[in-house]
């Protein structure tokens, strides 16, 4: 069972989050437990916070299809959505 990855929404980790400091291999973000309770800090595991990390990834990749084989979560929502 793969589990969501709070910055892209695909199903790429190995691990239920947060904290796990699994690197998803769509976005690249790695799970930091102080990032996922406040999007909005800069450092730990990251340099950038979750919210401005999701933000560059999702305008990179606003049109881009990813390969079939990658599921992302129904119920995920992008920050700037909540």
């Amino acid at each position: 069972m793969k589990y969501t990855c709070p910055c892209c929404g695909y199903k790429t980790l190995e691990e239920e989050p947060p904290g796990t400091f699994d690197i998803c291999s769509i976005c690249f973000w790695e799970d930091d437990n102080v990032q996922f309770d406040d999007p909005d800090y800069e450092g730990g595991a990251n340099e950038e916070s979750l919210r401005q990390y999701q933000k560059a990834f999702l305008m990179r990749h606003v049109n881009q299809k990813l390969p079939d084989n990658n599921e992302r979560d129904p119920n995920w929502i992008p920050l700037f959505e909540k």
